[in-house]
């Protein structure tokens, strides 16, 4: 009997013990609360349970209850302000009985360290305040959000251990000194936007989070999303970032939005010890193999990220990326080892970067093969070659021709069909064969071989009819009175000139099908030029069956993806 009514008292005491310290202390207006701290006899205002009211006359200037506060205007009045060092655990501002109203604070400067340590509100938020010293929010209880409108922190803010899945939003915040955020029991939305962020932010690492959403927003420094688990929802949108890591999180690959225009050449690992960045550009970064790959596993991240989301230009360009810092890691290398096989995986990885930028632009590849094709056809161009039968004498048979012209009397079409006579001799042997057989062979030849005959001559006798109607000098050019030397000699040239193109014409265009042929078809047989440019052919000819395998996989590769 004497132990149980031992054991009782000692229940009793401790209950009522318990019963005492959770007693809270109510305070009847935010401004007596102020007033409160800045006459506090300590240094440090240090409490626990704490009610404190709202008086919606005595506070009208310091608080609101519109869930719309964020796009309120910022009031121009003075801010009233807090002297004190502020800790305090359990603390409530109470709007209403429920704590489900949306209470802003507003127009507060904090000027020392302000503490709170499980804050006990449905909605809260903070408008228009100021924080010159550290501040930090511990242990959230609150069940909606936890939120900051056009707020400045001058000095460290950490928000950490949230315990309900609430939404934490900064927007048109500035954050002069580091940033943190962690989470415990608690999964939180954080929701970011339009803020600017000086120094380091801080996402902790093994931390969750349901939500993370940054819009339109600056990070001066590091922003650090490694070894986190993310698990509905990562964006960035329209934010300016100097420096990231991502290492080791756990992306939500069909829910992530992060445009690699926002990140290129921003992704690192940074060395806590000395500050040092990691970027895998650079020699010095080669000689850490960890550091290295730690980034490129970022990029990989990265990738399956945009190409489950079908997103291909931030994949084009983040493949590309990753691929210049594997050729720089290949370069230094072979710098270390100048094997055959270094330097080969090393010129491979270069000639596909400038090539087609590693099969992720089949079209730079063809604007390089054409490069290709025309540079050889300029050498094919001042040398001989079977496809041109004249060659260089097409040029010199044109000076003959008109030399002939202005020298004899007739017709140009006459010197035309002089010119031609070889040709037209043979198929007048032909005629004559036909119509000296008369009827020693059947009529089915002699009726169709000649209309055959008309037809092989009718080019040219066309030809000659129409340079019958544009007859210029009609004699010789020495006999052409003086008046019209000066006119027809205009005409003349200009003639000349113009004939002289298409002849120039036509020796490119064979210069260029010959390159085209080479360039596309290696082993076609005879190649029909002779000389050095023979050899420069069979140059050419593995060039392009090397170009354009790789433009067949780059091609083959974007149509897949």
């Amino acid at each position: 009997m004497k132990k149980f009514t031992i054991i009782f008292l000692l229940f009793f005491s401790q209950t009522a013990f318990c019963q005492e310290g959770a007693q809270w202390r109510t305070i009847p207006s935010l401004t007596d609360w102020v007033e409160e701290v800045n006459n506090w006899p300590d240094e440090i205002y240090r409490e626990r349970n704490l009610k404190i009211l709202i008086d919606p006359i005595k506070d009208k200037d310091y608080i609101s209850f519109s869930d719309s506060v964020a796009y309120e205007p910022v009031d121009s009045f003075p801010r009233m302000t807090i002297n004190k060092r502020i800790n305090i655990w359990d603390i409530q501002f109470m709007g209403d009985p429920y704590l489900f109203s949306g209470l802003s604070l507003k127009n507060l400067h904090f000027k020392e360290r302000v503490d709170f340590f499980r804050i006990k509100n449905g909605r809260l938020s903070f408008k228009n305040c100021v924080f010159d010293n550290e501040h930090q929010v511990r242990i959230i209880n609150t069940l909606f959000y936890l939120a900051y409108y056009d707020c400045e922190f001058k000095d460290e803010f950490r928000n950490n251990n949230p315990q309900e899945p609430l939404d934490i939003l900064f927007y048109n915040c500035r954050f002069h000194k580091s940033f943190e955020l962690s989470s415990d029991q608690g999964i939180p939305n954080v929701y970011i936007k339009n803020s600017t962020f000086e120094e380091i932010v801080s996402f902790n690492e093994t931390s969750k989070f349901n939500t993370v959403s940054i819009h339109q927003s600056t990070f001066k420094s590091d922003l650090l999303l490694s070894r986190l688990q993310i698990d509905n929802t990562l964006e960035v949108i329209a934010s300016t970032i100097s420096f990231i890591n991502l290492d080791g999180s756990k992306l939500p690959t069909e829910n992530t939005y992060l445009p690699f225009s926002q990140i290129s050449h921003k992704i690192g690992v940074q060395s806590l010890t000395d500050q040092t960045y990691f970027f895998a550009n650079k020699a010095e970064d080669f000689s850490s193999k960890t550091n290295y790959d730690h980034v490129i596993a970022q990029y990989a991240k990265l990738l399956a990220v945009y190409k489950s989301r079908s997103e291909m230009d931030s994949y084009n360009d983040c493949y590309v990326e990753m691929r210049n810092k594997q050729t720089a890691y290949s370069q230094y290398h072979y710098k270390k080892d100048r094997s055959f096989e270094n330097w080969l995986v090393f010129s491979l990885n270069r000639f596909l970067s400038v090539f087609s930028d590693y099969g992720t632009r089949p079209s730079k590849a063809i604007l390089i093969s054409i490069y290709v094709i025309l540079g050889f056809a300029l050498i094919y161009l001042f040398f001989p070659n079977s496809w041109d039968a004249h060659g260089k004498n097409r040029i010199l048979d044109r000076y003959r021709f008109f030399i002939k012209y202005l020298q004899r009397n007739a017709g140009v079409h006459e010197v035309y069909l002089e010119e031609r006579k070889q040709d037209l001799m043979g198929y007048e042997e032909f005629k004559i064969l036909i119509s000296n057989s008369g009827k020693s062979i059947p009529r089915f030849f002699s009726a169709t071989a000649l209309p055959l005959y008309h037809w092989a001559v009718s080019g040219k006798r066309m030809t000659a009819k129409i340079l019958s109607k544009f007859d210029i000098l009609k004699g010789t050019w020495e006999d052409l009175p003086g008046s019209q030397k000066a006119w027809k000699s205009f005409l003349l040239t200009g003639t000349f000139l113009l004939a002289l193109t298409y002849d120039l014409l036509i020796k490119v265009l064979n210069a260029l099908m010959l390159s085209i042929n080479t360039f596309t078809t290696l082993g076609f047989g005879e190649i029909p030029i002779k000389g050095l440019p023979r050899y420069l052919a069979i140059i050419q000819g593995f060039i392009g069956w090397f170009m354009l395998t790789i433009f067949s996989v780059s091609l083959i590769s974007q149509l897949l993806n």
